[in-house]
């Protein structure tokens, strides 16, 4: 017996895509700095913890329960690597992301 080969729609992503256009005025969604108490308010809604990768001091938000690669962390911590870093979070679309101040 042959394997299954996994196929995608062109017309489910089209219309995906197209509804994300209209949705958001074009597909590059800007992104703005937001406070760490609106990046938590945010991450509360869509259920996200503060998170950082194992071993590294590389941080993100995860799933509450982590994985094997994201630990979770507490917010205190989250913040002192986002300032040790010259991070902030952006958020743009429902997205939110972590850049460099500036």
């Amino acid at each position: 017996m042959g394997q299954a080969k996994a196929f995608i729609c062109p017309t489910i992503i089209k219309s995906v895509s197209e509804s994300f256009r209209r949705e958001h005025g074009g597909m590059h969604v800007p992104m703005k700095p937001i406070s760490l108490e609106k990046a938590k308010e945010i991450a509360a809604q869509k259920n996200l913890k503060p998170g950082k990768v194992r071993g590294t001091s590389e941080i993100e938000f995860t799933k509450p329960e982590g994985s094997a690669r994201v630990e979770v962390i507490d917010w205190p911590e989250f913040e002192q690597i986002l300032a040790s870093k010259n991070l902030e979070i952006h958020e743009g679309g429902g997205f939110m992301k972590l850049m460099k101040k500036g």
